[in-house]
């Protein structure tokens, strides 16, 4: 009896934690074939995943024409006003999109976020029409976005099934930015910021993507993993800690990956709710951000740690393994993955349809006549280092 009471309050002990019952999504990126799923429909906050969106939806108006790699992107007084995560850069200051991105999917800069958004779009309110017009458009049925960035609103919501299908339309429709969603590491000037991702050092075959935190979405991750010919995404949803859900994601990675898809699995394009699906996004602020945790409100980042239910009544079951453990056999040690790309503001030379970059005043230069006076020469606005004169037509005689 004693036992059955143990097991039964295990039970309702497991049945509480909401990272137990949070979702998940493993699809194979070339097949669309489902590998492993749990509650991917329910809808969810998306923190700083959020960024991926935002990311598609640039790609989508580089493609259109009007902007370049090269277009500039300028940092305002909305956009600096940002909490944290933020790089800081004072209001004024110019850098192109092509930095910008690179800031976004490493730092997961908010205030990057948001002047990314304004430089693309003219405004933020604009630039979100822009993400839930591209959302609508790919079938993401449970999303709505209200900010580029991912800091906690109430509207703001996603899916593991949703996210599943973004991460594969970016690598289907701009397979050229790949490298976005890979990079270790950034300096900016003196500092080194590492990628908030720990797969990409610590999981063989990672190729990316991006992680996201606040209070009350949890800790989320989308990664794409490479292996064997065959590319896998993982959605993991609402980590009680980054631990966990590095763990998680890794467990199930590594499974998926043990276990080719059935010729007749299901397809993410084709899948519907096996279950019933939550149609309002849980919040995890409780279980994740307590005074215990220690932990603020940034954006991105992790809690302290915390164990698995481990041994909890040995008498009655099989011990499971710790969270270390876990770790030890789903993920490679912590590396020292010095690899880098510097970034700096300025060499925003592409297309500016906002009027970004004031214009420079002219300059004038003068010649003397033959009776002594200085007349101004016209002249055209070339390179920012020069102004090319143009002579007057010779007078006749």
């Amino acid at each position: 009896m004693a036992a059955l009471r143990a097991v039964c309050f295990l039970a309702l002990f497991l049945l509480a934690l909401p990272a137990n019952g949070a979702p998940h999504l493993v699809v194979d990126m070339r097949s669309g074939k489902v590998i492993s799923r749990q509650q991917e429909f329910d809808r969810w906050y998306p923190a700083s995943l959020t960024k991926l969106m935002t990311a598609y939806t640039v790609f989508q108006a580089i493609k259109g024409g009007k902007l370049t790699l090269m277009s500039p992107v300028r940092v305002s007084a909305n956009a600096l006003a940002n909490p944290p995560s933020k790089i800081g850069f004072p209001e004024g200051s110019i850098l192109n999109i092509d930095t910008a991105l690179k800031i976004l999917m490493v730092k997961s800069a908010n205030d990057i976020a948001t002047a990314l958004a304004e430089s693309v779009a003219g405004s933020e309110p604009a630039f979100v029409s822009m993400m839930n017009a591209e959302a609508a458009r790919l079938g993401m049925r449970d999303s709505n976005f209200v900010n580029p960035h991912g800091l906690h609103d109430v509207q703001q919501y996603t899916s593991a099934r949703d996210l599943a299908v973004l991460a594969i339309a970016i690598r289907k429709d701009f397979a050229a930015y790949d490298g976005y969603f890979k990079i270790p590491a950034i300096k900016v000037g003196n500092k080194l910021l590492q990628n908030h991702n720990p797969l990409l050092q610590r999981f063989d075959g990672a190729t990316g993507m991006k992680t996201g935190f606040v209070c009350a979405s949890g800790l989320n991750i989308v990664a794409t993993v490479k292996r064997q010919g065959r590319e896998l995404v993982a959605v993991v949803l609402g980590g009680p800690t980054g631990r966990e859900r590095n763990v998680r994601a890794a467990k199930l990675l590594t499974e998926s990956f043990a276990k080719p898809a059935p010729f007749t699995a299901v397809k993410l394009e084709t899948m519907r709710p096996s279950g019933q699906v939550k149609r309002f996004a849980t919040d995890m602020r409780e279980e994740v951000c307590s005074k215990k945790a220690k932990v603020t409100e940034s954006g991105e980042g992790e809690p302290e740690s915390k164990p698995l239910v481990a041994g909890l009544f040995a008498a009655a079951t099989k011990p499971e393994p710790t969270l270390e453990e876990l770790e030890a056999i789903y993920l490679k040690p912590k590396g020292s993955d010095t690899r880098s790309i510097s970034v700096a503001l300025g060499n925003a030379t592409g297309p500016d349809p906002y009027g970004l970059i004031a214009p420079e005043p002219a300059t004038e230069t003068a010649f003397a006549t033959s009776d002594g006076v200085t007349t101004p020469w016209p002249v055209i606005p070339g390179t920012k280092s020069a102004k090319v004169p143009v002579p007057q037509p010779r007078p006749k005689r």
